[in-house]
């Protein structure tokens, strides 16, 4: 058997789910084959904290939906994205193609999503390490992670998925504007700082 991490299906973590081993509610995703907790943390100097400043970023790119959504395209906070049988990780928010309606019946998939953004503080290493890679090798055009440690936007695009990296990377600070991409050519902005707590 060996030793090391036991790295999982998602069919196998959505098996564990309906056979009652893991809570439907629960604060787990699957990121590279690990069942791993999601952090949804502040950090308050050294000290980590119940995450307030994360939900209310979260809330607030929920309200961004009015804006965005048609028939075309809509916006998701916290919901699973299939990228790979062996990485399905919970982004904070993501732009999907399609109404809500289309996804009635199905998670939605890397080819669905036009755009993902992640919410870091405690986070951040993996928002920007394994997370971004995984992104990378499953082709979303644009990662895009609201760092909050910094009060910028980490603006990732043009994947290359053979080496899990994105070629490109703009800092965007709180005030000047962010694009989200809604469609093959176009984009929705706003204004970071209206988004920070």
């Amino acid at each position: 058997m060996g030793f090391g991490p036991v790295r999982f299906t998602f069919s196998e973590a959505l098996s564990m789910v309906e056979q009652g081993i893991l809570p439907e509610d629960s604060t787990i995703e699957l990121i590279d084959g690990v069942l791993v907790y999601r952090d949804r943390f502040d950090l308050r100097g050294s000290e980590i904290v119940e995450g307030t400043k994360h939900d209310y970023v979260v809330s607030m790119l929920g309200e961004l939906d009015e804006g965005i959504k048609s028939e075309r395209r809509h916006l998701r906070t916290q919901s699973a994205l299939i990228c790979s049988e062996s990485h399905a990780p919970i982004p904070d928010g993501m732009l999907l193609r399609g109404s809500r309606s289309d996804y009635r019946d199905r998670l939605p998939q890397a080819a669905d999503a036009l755009c993902v953004i992640e919410v870091a503080d405690s986070s951040y290493e993996r928002d920007a390490g394994e997370k971004l890679h995984a992104y990378a090798r499953a082709g979303i055009e644009r990662y895009i992670i609201a760092n909050l440690r910094t009060r910028t936007a980490e603006v990732y695009t043009h994947p290359n998925p053979g080496a899990g990296a994105y070629l490109e990377t703009q800092i965007i600070p709180e005030n000047q504007q962010v694009a989200l991409r809604v469609g093959d050519d176009e984009y929705f902005s706003f204004l970071l700082i209206k988004v920070l707590p």
